[in-house]
């Protein structure tokens, strides 16, 4: 499982970082990654899948799963966008500006995937 924290770091210089977090982690990754797979497939398109997810250690803690673009003659094309999933009640927070963010990314992907240049991906 991968962690990121959410916070500045420098661009240069140092940085110290110490991490104490007591978090209720009620929704696992594989259930997070069901959920927006389950969301994307139902309202966005079935051309989509959530993929492995990160815990990301910020105000709110959340399950932060990529949106990946497939076609069943190519299989996993890219990612398209990332959900983030509450740990303690597995609310998906979706806005209307990320599903309209991941539609778009999805077109301008779908578009450079062509059958001449499916194999190169």
């Amino acid at each position: 499982m991968t962690i990121m924290l959410d916070m500045p770091v420098p661009e240069t210089g140092h940085l110290s970082v110490r991490v104490h977090a007591d978090v209720q982690i009620s929704i696992s990754a594989t259930e997070a990654q069901h959920r927006v797979t389950q969301y994307v497939h139902g309202k966005i398109s079935s051309q989509m899948h959530g993929g492995t997810p990160a815990l990301i250690l910020s105000q709110r803690v959340c399950w932060h799963v990529p949106v990946h673009l497939t076609f069943p003659s190519v299989g996993d094309v890219g990612i398209v966008g990332n959900v983030d999933v509450d740990v303690e009640t597995g609310e998906p927070l979706i806005t209307p500006a990320l599903v309209e963010e991941i539609e778009h990314h999805a077109e301008d992907l779908a578009r450079r995937v062509t059958p001449a240049s499916a194999g190169r991906v």
